[in-house]
């Protein structure tokens, strides 16, 4: 008897394959942190040292925290003036988390959350989609089956 695939089989694949993506994306797209500054961190002004627009418009700042200095860098954007704007001793706003001030982001958080989501979900809805339809239809039909 030839073994053949069905739909439903199909659907586990696109299942699995989107669970899959989902661990790897979230936090390779920096899900977890922009979630917990989202909820939990504190905006403040803090000051630019230095630029690297060359190097994905990063900026590089420090901030004050409980009279302790702490340093972070990000891209600009989301926000904030765009990294060739920026100059040295420039004010920008940097979110952090009271609990664990060397976790940062300049910019609006909220900003940075929705554009990575929208990534998080077309890659974890349409790619597995478009890897089960190839699939799909590369099958030879014999090896095809209806639904079961």
């Amino acid at each position: 008897m030839p073994v053949t695939v069905t739909k439903r089989s199909m659907m586990v694949l696109y299942a699995v394959l989107g669970c899959l993506l989902a661990i790897i994306v979230g936090p390779a797209a920096g899900l977890p942190i922009y979630w917990r500054l989202l909820n939990a961190g504190r905006a403040t002004p803090e000051t630019v040292v230095r630029t690297a627009c060359d190097a994905h418009g990063s900026v590089f700042y420090r901030f004050t925290v409980a009279g302790r200095q702490y340093a972070g860098h990000g891209n600009a954007g989301y926000g904030t003036p765009e990294c060739r704007q920026l100059r040295e001793n420039d004010q920008i706003v940097v979110y952090y988390l009271p609990a664990d001030p060397t976790v940062s982001q300049p910019g609006e958080i909220d900003e940075r959350w929705k554009n990575q989501l929208v990534f998080f979900v077309l890659a974890v809805i349409v790619f597995p989609a478009f890897i089960v339809s190839v699939v799909w239809w590369r099958l030879p039909r014999h090896y095809r089956a209806g639904p079961k």
